[in-house]
């Protein structure tokens, strides 16, 4: 039982859920500290992503997890922050720390942030 809720409390400690306006701040002030890990599709990569976000579409993490840099702070996005917490629970029992951006890109989008690159063509339908 003290195992079981170690595991817990450290995969909890190892994600921390931040909304749009934290990551903005963060972006601000120190992009080049920041690895986004972008879990969702590559349509969905095209239509709008986070500037210099990295593309690792969720059912490649596993065998690309060597692709991300580690000595940055990581944080994972995908539209809602659905996926993104999920590929951070995994990687949190990997042990790994991780952010998640809670509301994922949808939330970014709303405040209308000059962090996404959209392509005009594409995105309406996507929010």
């Amino acid at each position: 039982m003290t195992s079981l809720i170690y595991l817990l409390l450290s995969i909890i400690m190892a994600i921390q859920n931040i909304n749009g306006k934290e990551l903005k701040k963060m972006l601000a002030e120190n992009p080049e500290e920041l690895e986004i890990v972008d879990v969702r599709e590559q349509d969905e990569f095209d239509m709008v992503k986070i500037k210099n976000s990295k593309l690792i579409p969720l059912q490649e993490i596993g065998m690309r997890i060597g692709e991300i840099d580690w000595n940055k702070k990581v944080v994972l996005v995908c539209r809602s922050g659905s996926r993104s917490g999920y590929v951070g629970q995994i990687l949190a029992q990997n042990g790994k720390e991780v952010l998640n951006l809670q509301s994922g890109i949808y939330e970014l989008n709303l405040d209308q942030c000059d962090c996404l690159e959209k392509d005009p063509d594409c995105c309406e339908g996507y929010f």
